[in-house]
């Protein structure tokens, strides 16, 4: 795994145009995310990045920094699937923050999806009518993994 400093990253990105992926997640990567760079959360790496990538193609991957390790484990992902020019940028968000560079919003973020639980409500179903009536004897237990 190689590793990219700020500056390298930087310079990169002022005179390239390279491939930046944000792992983090797309609702963090809209709140807040380094100009010009990619959303890739992990879970969806390998269909957002690899596919679209030839295996020598300079890729750079970052996360919050600090002690998180999600830029490790993609870079770690994509050197699997072949890909021989991979960086970690690991100072990540939190990095590129402190030396006061730019940090960018997504134009509509999807801010709704963070936050407390305001309203629950329990959803009520006749078990006897409900997708054809397989749920019509008694109740399932839900109280274990999954429910």
């Amino acid at each position: 795994m190689k590793i990219i400093s700020t500056e390298e990253l930087r310079r990169r990105l002022d005179e390239e145009n390279p491939a930046v992926f944000d792992v983090r997640g797309d609702v963090d990567y809209e709140l807040g995310h380094i100009p010009d760079t990619h959303t890739a959360p992990l879970g969806s790496l390998v269909f957002r990045v690899a596919r679209l990538m030839n295996p020598d193609s300079f890729v750079a991957v970052y996360s919050r920094g600090g002690d998180c390790t999600l830029a490790a484990e993609a870079a770690d992902r994509l050197e699997n699937l072949g890909l021989t020019n991979v960086h970690v940028y690991a100072d990540g968000l939190a990095g590129w923050e402190s030396a006061k560079l730019p940090v960018v919003e997504s134009m509509h973020p999807k801010i709704q999806a963070r936050g407390p639980v305001v309203d629950c409500r329990h959803i009520v179903v006749d078990r006897k009518r409900a997708y054809g009536g397989i749920f019509a004897s008694k109740p399932l237990d839900v109280g274990g993994a999954g429910g």
